[in-house]
């Protein structure tokens, strides 16, 4: 086998080699953008998920004391102490607005983005 028929194999190789690790790296570069965009749609997905669980149990516990005192409560801190609502304030805001005793007050809960 002469010299150049050895270099002409070897370069032959080394560029088979080279386009697989090209090939490799963008699969792995595709890949990685490919989860880091599912695991922030997930994360957007629970975070919506908690936000209209938390808006139900406001409007859980505002049913309950109406169903057992006759009225809505005029605020939601009443809710926290006598009916074991639990909010983290620190995530969420949590608007509630009475419409009056007979109605049922309107309630929207915005979580904070960290």
């Amino acid at each position: 086998m002469s010299r150049s028929s050895a270099i002409k194999k070897t370069s032959l190789a080394s560029r088979i080699l080279g386009s697989v690790w090209v090939k490799m790296g963008v699969f792995i570069t595709v890949f990685l953008v490919f989860i880091t965009l599912a695991l922030s749609m997930t994360e957007n997905k629970v975070q919506v998920n908690q936000t209209d669980f938390l808006a139900d149990a406001v409007r859980r516990a505002a049913v309950q004391s109406y169903a057992l005192e006759g009225r809505f409560p005029d605020n939601l801190s009443y809710l926290e102490e006598n009916y074991g609502l639990i909010i983290d304030h620190k995530r969420f805001a949590v608007y509630y607005e009475p419409m009056g005793d007979n109605l049922l007050p309107q309630i929207r809960v915005i979580a904070f983005n960290h």
